[in-house]
């Protein structure tokens, strides 16, 4: 009885034996899974960069677009479309010359109260007779409270560009008709949470000039709110 029992065994493992070997799986062999293609994965991660390359050759367009309008003014300065022309070359101007990558840079050095707002230069506009910078004020408390920094139309900032030519001040937009001035203080305040944005026109730029500074003129304790101007010559 044992015997037969173990001839039934030897069968059934010779029996199981042919069919793997018949369905090509060998000891020692393990199937493998067939490797997905890691193209669409990399198209989606390239993604962001092509969207910045798209917007920048949009820039060097704009930037391009300007050249050759300041071209035909100088060739043709009393043409018959030259007052078209100098329309369009200022709405250029006006609103085509962003910074590049605008950093948020604390108004005061070192340790940052929780009542200190951030700073950035968010657009600059090089005009022939003033440089016109959008400057970006933001108060990032989460606790309701406010914060409080010096308005420029009071305490005037000052610009100096790469080669370390200053540029004064010229005049300051308003503030939003909300933000109130503490003549105790000297200071306004803005809740935690806004973005208060306020134009402020310096001296032209100089030819050449392509990043520069801004921070107080008097008793400046802001670190520096930097920019860059993408395509200028």
């Amino acid at each position: 009885m044992r015997y037969s029992r173990v001839i039934m065994v030897v069968t059934l493992l010779l029996l199981i034996g042919c069919v793997n070997t018949a369905s090509g799986q060998t000891p020692g062999r393990r199937q493998t899974a067939p490797r997905l293609s890691a193209t669409p994965k990399a198209a989606r991660a390239g993604e962001p960069s092509q969207k910045e390359d798209r917007y920048w050759a949009a820039q060097r367009s704009v930037e391009a677009a300007i050249q050759q309008l300041e071209a035909y003014l100088r060739e043709s300065p009393d043409g018959a479309r030259a007052e078209t022309a100098r329309r369009q070359l200022e709405a250029l101007r006006g609103v085509a010359l962003a910074a590049s990558r605008p950093e948020w840079a604390g108004m005061r050095r070192g340790l940052q109260p929780r009542d200190m707002p951030q700073w950035r230069v968010a657009a600059v506009a090089p005009q022939q007779d003033r440089t016109r910078l959008t400057v970006e004020v933001a108060c990032r408390r989460e606790d309701g409270g406010y914060c409080h920094f010096q308005p420029f139309d009071r305490f005037p900032l000052v610009l100096v560009d790469g080669a370390g030519r200053y540029y004064p001040m010229l005049q300051a937009g308003e503030l939003p008709s909300d933000v109130r001035y503490d003549e105790r203080e000297k200071r306004v305040s803005i809740s935690g949470g806004r973005v208060v944005a306020v134009t402020v026109d310096f001296a032209p730029l100089a030819v050449g000039a392509t990043t520069g500074q801004v921070y107080y003129r008097d008793g400046n304790e802001a670190q520096p709110a930097k920019f860059t101007i993408p395509g200028r010559r």
